[in-house]
C-alpha cells in the first residue's frame, strides 16, 4: 500500500542523520554519503517528487518581491540544488541566518545552487510587499524572494519554527530540513557534500549580474538608490559624493551637541552638527568588520549608539559585536564580540573574547550600589540584557562585574514575556530599544520588547522586571499585538523598537514601528497614547507630498525639547519639537565634509501667525509650510501639528542660502466651520543668524474643508 510522504518523515530522516553525526563526527562523510545514496534508491521516489512539486507549485503562485534579471520563477528549480529559506524580517533569528545564506549564494550560485527566500510573516505589517521589499534592500539580499503573506506554503509544508530550510536535489527529491539557528549554521557543510553527490546532474551557470528585476511600482514606493558608492583610500571622499545613505536606524546626541546617526542600509555612521553640517562619515560602506580609520573601517548593519567619555559605542548587529568610534583619533576598534554568532547565555569573558548575539541598542547607566558606570546592551539574539563593566562594580544579587568583562544581567534567554522579581528568571522576547527613565521618582530601565509587542520596565535598585504597556498576561503568548491606546495589557503595540525618556515632562516616547507611529506613555497615569499623528487621508486628498507620516520608525534621541527620529524606510531623519508639535525633515550638508576649507554656518527660520478675534487654527494637523530661495527651489519644508501663539522655530537654514519666501497652507476655523487658506510671505527680518516670517490672517475663505 502506498503512503504519502510528508515533512514529518523528512524531519525524522534529517534528525537521524544529525544524531548519527553528533555521536561520531569523524564519520560525517560516511554517514552523509550513505544517506544521499539511500535517498535516491528509495522505491517511492514518485511520491517524494510529488511532495516536492506541490511545494514548488505553491511557491510559484506567490507574490514575487525580487528575482534575478531575465529569470522566471519556474525556471529556478530545474537542474539545481534548491534551498528554500522560510524567514520573516521581524524575526531576529531569521536575520542572523540571512548572512549565512548571503555567503552561500555568493560562493555557490554559479555552481548550480539556487536560493529562494519564502517570507513568512508574523505581523500584519510584514504582509505588505513594499515592506518586505524594504527589508530585502536593507539587507542587500542577492537571491530570489517571494512573499507568502497568507502562510499557505508555511502551512502546507508544516513548518514549526523560524527560520527553516528545505533542501531539494536536481532530481526533485527532498534531501534535508534544517530548523532553527543551531542547525542552519551547518547548512554549508551538508551542501558541499550534496553538490559532490549530484555533480553530474547539476547545471552550473556562468557568473552573471546580480541585478534584480524590480517593478516600476516598487521603485516608486521605495525611492531609494541602489548605489553602494564605497571606495578605498584616496577615492573615499570622491565616492561619498555619489553615495546615498539609506535606512537610518539609531541616533545619539553627543556631549558637545552633535548628532550621530547609524545607517543600517549603507553600513555607515555620520557625525553632524545639529544644523545638518556633516563633519565625519565613518565607514567605507562595505559590509564587514574591519577596524581602522574612518576610511578603512567597516560595519554590518549598525544600530544602537551611545556616547561615553567622548567616544561613540556602536551595536554592530550583524557582526555580533560592540564597536567604538573615537572622534579625536578618527579610528574604530572592536570592544566586544568575536564577529561570529554567539550562543552563550551567561558571559563573563573580557572584551573581544566574549561571543555575543545580535546586539541591538545601548544605554549607559550606573550601578545602584556603588554608582560606577556600566554599558547596557540589549542582546536581541539572546533575548537578554547584558552589561559591560568599565571598572569593577557590584550588581544585583551580590554579583561582581569584573573590569572589562561582559555578562548577562537580565533574562533567562528563553523567548517569552515573563515578568519576575529575580532579573535572571524573567524572560524577554528579542529586546531592542533600551533607555533610562523614572517611574514615581524611582530610576528604571525601559525596554522595547519587540517580539512580545510590549514595553518592559526594570527597577534599577533590585532588578524587578514588570510590564508597562502592551503584550499579554500569558507570558508564552507572543502573538498579541495591535494598535490601541490605553494602559497595561489593554494598550496594544506592533513590534516596538525604540524608546527615549523626556525627563522634564516625565514622558516615555516610543516608536511603535510596525504601526508606523510614535507613541508616548505618561509616567503620571501610565497610559499609552499615539502622538504626532498626521491626517494622511486629508493630505492625500489635497495632493500633499510632505506628510510627516512615518514608515518603520526606529531609534529616538532627545536633545533639549527636540526629539530626533530615525524614519528608516523613508531614509529620513525627522525632528519633532516636543513643545509645539512641529515636525521637520533634517537635511544634511556633505560639502563641508568633502571640502574642509569651506566655511559653513546656519541661521534659524522663525514663523509668527497673527489671527483676528473669533478665528483660530485647527488644534491638530494645523498646516504645512515650505521655504524657497530666489529661484523657487525648496530649501526646507515641514508641518504644523498644532497652533502656538508665540514664535515658532521652523528649521535651520544654511547661512549662504538666499531666502525669498515662505509658502503655507493653514486650516483656519471659525467655530465649527474650517477653511483651507494658502499663500506666501516674504521675510520681515533677516540677519546672519535668523530669518523671520509673519503670516497675518484677516478672514477665512468660504470653502470649507
Amino acid at each position: 500500500m502506498t503512503t504519502n510522504f510528508n515533512t514529518d518523515l523528512l524531519r525524522d530522516q534529517t534528525f537521524d542523520l544529525l544524531s548519527g553525526i553528533a555521536n561520531d563526527p569523524t564519520k560525517f562523510e560516511e554517514f552523509n554519503s550513505a544517506y544521499m545514496t539511500k535517498n535516491q534508491e528509495r522505491t517511492d521516489v514518485d511520491i517524494l517528487r510529488k511532495y516536492t512539486r506541490d511545494i514548488y507549485d505553491k511557491i510559484i503562485s506567490l507574490q514575487i518581491v525580487q528575482i534575478n534579471s531575465g529569470v522566471q520563477l519556474k525556471d529556478c528549480f530545474h537542474e539545481k540544488l534548491v534551498i528554500i529559506y522560510f524567514w520573516a524580517f521581524s524575526d531576529i533569528h531569521s536575520s542572523n541566518m540571512l548572512q549565512k545564506l548571503i555567503g552561500i549564494d555568493k560562493r555557490y550560485s554559479t555552481s548550480g545552487v539556487t536560493i529562494i527566500g519564502v517570507h513568512s510573516p508574523k505581523y500584519e505589517h510584514e504582509k505588505n510587499k513594499a515592506n518586505v521589499r524594504h527589508a530585502v534592500e536593507e539587507q542587500s539580499l542577492p537571491f530570489t524572494v517571494v512573499n507568502d503573506n497568507g502562510l499557505q506554503v508555511w502551512k502546507h509544508v508544516g513548518c514549526q519554527v523560524l527560520p527553516t530550510v528545505l533542501v531539494f536535489g536536481p532530481d526533485a527529491l527532498p534531501i534535508f530540513i534544517f530548523e532553527g539557528e543551531n542547525h542552519i549554521q551547518h547548512l554549508e557543510t551538508f551542501l558541499t557534500s550534496a553538490l559532490t553527490h549530484y555533480k553530474s546532474s547539476i547545471r552550473a551557470l556562468p557568473s552573471t549580474s546580480s541585478a534584480v528585476k524590480t517593478s516600476p511600482e516598487d521603485m516608486a514606493m521605495n525611492g531609494i538608490s541602489n548605489e553602494t558608492g564605497y571606495m578605498q583610500n584616496n577615492d573615499f571622499f570622491v565616492a561619498l559624493k555619489h553615495t546615498k545613505f539609506t535606512y537610518p536606524s539609531h541616533l545619539c546626541v553627543t556631549s558637545n551637541g552633535q548628532l550621530c546617526i547609524s545607517f543600517a542600509g549603507s553600513n555607515q555612521l555620520i557625525l553632524c552638527e545639529i544644523d545638518g553640517k556633516v563633519v565625519e562619515v565613518v565607514g567605507n560602506g562595505h559590509p564587514g568588520m574591519a577596524d581602522g580609520d574612518v576610511q578603512q573601517s567597516e560595519f554590518d548593519s549598525p544600530h544602537g549608539l551611545i556616547e561615553f567619555n567622548s567616544c561613540i559605542y556602536i551595536a554592530d548587529t550583524n557582526n555580533h559585536a560592540i564597536r567604538v568610534f573615537d572622534p579625536n583619533s578618527r579610528r574604530v576598534l572592536t570592544l566586544i564580540g568575536t564577529g561570529r554568532l554567539g550562543n552563550d547565555k551567561v558571559g563573563g569573558l573580557k572584551r573581544s573574547q566574549q561571543p555575543i548575539a545580535a546586539p541591538w541598542d545601548l544605554c549607559i547607566t550606573e550601578s545602584p550600589f556603588d554608582h560606577k558606570t556600566v554599558l547596557l546592551i540589549s542582546m536581541a539574539g539572546q533575548h537578554q540584557i547584558w552589561a559591560y563593566a568599565f571598572e569593577e562594580t557590584q550588581w544585583w544579587n551580590d554579583v561582581i562585574l569584573q573590569k572589562n568583562s561582559c555578562m548577562a544581567i537580565i533574562g533567562s534567554g528563553v523567548e517569552e514575556n515573563r515578568n519576575a522579581s529575580e532579573p535572571m528568571s524573567a524572560c524577554l522576547a528579542a529586546p531592542r530599544g533600551i533607555c533610562n527613565g523614572l517611574i514615581h521618582g524611582e530610576p528604571v530601565l525601559f525596554i522595547a520588547d519587540s517580539n512580545s509587542s510590549s514595553i518592559r520596565v526594570v527597577t534599577l535598585k533590585n532588578g524587578n522586571v514588570t510590564n508597562l504597556v502592551g503584550g499579554d498576561a500569558d507570558p508564552t503568548n507572543l502573538s498579541v499585538f495591535g494598535d490601541l491606546d490605553g494602559s497595561g495589557y489593554n494598550a496594544k503595540l506592533q513590534h516596538p523598537l525604540g524608546v527615549a525618556f523626556h525627563y522634564p515632562t516625565l514622558q516615555l516616547y516610543l516608536t511603535d514601528t510596525f504601526n508606523n507611529k510614535l507613541k508616548r506613555v505618561d509616567m503620571n497615569t501610565l497610559a499609552c497614547s499615539s502622538c504626532f499623528v498626521t491626517d494622511t487621508d486629508t493630505k492625500k486628498q489635497r495632493g500633499e507630498s510632505n506628510s510627516a507620516k512615518f514608515s518603520e520608525p526606529h531609534g529616538l534621541a532627545i536633545f533639549d525639547h527636540f526629539m530626533y527620529v530615525a524614519d528608516k524606510n523613508n531614509s529620513h531623519i525627522k525632528r519633532v519639537d516636543l513643545n509645539n508639535g512641529t515636525i521637520v525633515r533634517c537635511r544634511f550638508n556633505m560639502k563641508e565634509t568633502l571640502n574642509e576649507e569651506r566655511s559653513f554656518g546656519s541661521k534659524q527660520a522663525y514663523l509668527t501667525i497673527n489671527l483676528p478675534d473669533g478665528l483660530q487654527l485647527r488644534e491638530s494637523n494645523t498646516g504645512t509650510w515650505s521655504i524657497e530661495d530666489e529661484d523657487g527651489f525648496k530649501i526646507c519644508d515641514g508641518e504644523l501639528m498644532r497652533y502656538a501663539s508665540d514664535q515658532i522655530l521652523l528649521d535651520y537654514i544654511p547661512r549662504d542660502k538666499n531666502v525669498a519666501q515662505l509658502k503655507y497652507e493653514l486650516v483656519v476655523c471659525e467655530g465649527e466651520k474650517c477653511s483651507m487658506m494658502s499663500g506666501e510671505v516674504r521675510p520681515i527680518n533677516e540677519t546672519d543668524s535668523a530669518v523671520e516670517f509673519l503670516i497675518k490672517i484677516e478672514q477665512t475663505d468660504n470653502d470649507s474643508s
